[in-house]
């Protein structure tokens, strides 16, 4: 089985506080994503965003190559 091509993701990862928040639960913390290939951007507004995008990028990547 080929993957998909995508045998290697790489990720410039900032993380940053909401100015004046007081938020304990930490859902004051942003975070943004740059990819080291395309340079494409991706911002999320909570960790549980960045998480599922993680996941499904690792998924995708896992996926066999589609033939047409």
């Amino acid at each position: 089985m080929r993957s998909s091509g995508r045998d290697y993701l790489a990720y410039m990862l900032r993380l940053w506080r909401e100015s004046g928040s007081t938020s304990e639960d930490g859902s004051d913390w942003r975070a943004s994503l740059e990819s080291a290939q395309t340079q494409e951007r991706f911002v999320f507004a909570t960790m549980a965003d960045l998480f599922t995008f993680l996941q499904q990028e690792v998924e995708q990547a896992c996926e066999p190559e589609r033939r047409t």
